[in-house]
């Protein structure tokens, strides 16, 4: 157990006498007690009902955001299905993308459609966006 932690934070764990023991300490030393991650969670699940994408973001960015906020929920034991994940970026789309999310909603099952599908034909048509804008600049 040593070996897998740096030094600085070995003596944290040295007195623990199993290895359940200094988990439980490492974990509420970075995560904090059972009621400040409940708060935290709490908190994260507040941030993730509430995203949206903005206009002036991209889809890469947003996408980004939303597993930023997901894959802390799921560090503090949440667990957040694909599906919902999905739902949420299709829902928080800006109207631009209308289009896409209906075509994706009427064409897909939502329910097998993983993150990297939805994204790639959200990137696509997003290109495809800025390509006729710069075409009507020109």
């Amino acid at each position: 157990l040593q070996q897998a932690v740096t030094d600085p934070i070995f003596p944290r764990i040295m007195g623990a006498k199993t290895a359940k023991e200094a988990w439980n300490t490492l974990q509420e030393e970075f995560q904090g007690s059972v009621k400040v991650r409940a708060v935290k969670l709490q908190s994260l699940r507040r941030d993730f009902e509430l995203l949206k994408m903005k206009e002036s973001e991209t889809v890469k960015d947003y996408y980004s955001k939303v597993k930023g906020i997901v894959n802390q929920m799921r560090a503090f034991g949440e667990d957040i299905l694909d599906k919902k994940i999905v739902e949420k970026i299709l829902i928080t789309m800006p109207q631009k993308f209308d289009p896409i999310v209906t075509t994706i909603e009427e064409t897909k099952d939502l329910s097998t459609l993983s993150e990297t599908e939805l994204v790639g034909s959200l990137e696509a048509y997003e290109q495809r966006l800025y390509r006729h804008k710069e075409d009507t600049i020109e």
